[in-house]
């Protein structure tokens, strides 16, 4: 019986600086510039061959536009991620138009089922 182990920690938060890095159409050498590391640096970080010095955490995550918290969670299911990335958007509004947008959601949410059933 084999056991499949979770990959090391810094395999996991390479992978999740990788895809965030591809996702903001970034290159490896134009963030290892930002970050003032070299290219194989930041290639060895993303593969898990190292991990990135504390110190260095908060500015990949400021440049890769998320939290520290984020570069140590793993992939969220795609509806989770949407839902964030709405959250995220609609934050900066006060909270009764942050109500008004999800009511306007709920109503096109329930317009598109009644379409879909049809």
């Amino acid at each position: 019986m084999t056991i499949e182990k979770d990959p090391p920690l810094s395999a996991a938060v390479g992978a999740i600086i990788s895809e965030r890095r591809k996702r903001m159409g970034l290159t490896q050498a134009q963030l290892a510039e930002h970050l003032d590391i070299t290219q194989d640096s930041l290639s060895r970080m993303e593969k898990g061959i190292i991990a990135p010095k504390f110190s260095r955490l908060q500015l990949i995550a400021d440049t890769l536009g998320c939290s520290v918290a984020d570069l140590f969670r793993q992939q969220d299911e795609p509806s989770e991620q949407l839902a964030k990335s709405i959250a995220e958007k609609i934050s900066c509004l006060p909270l009764e138009l942050q109500s008004l947008v999800i009511e306007q959601v709920e109503s096109t949410v329930n317009t598109l089922k009644k379409i879909s059933e049809k």
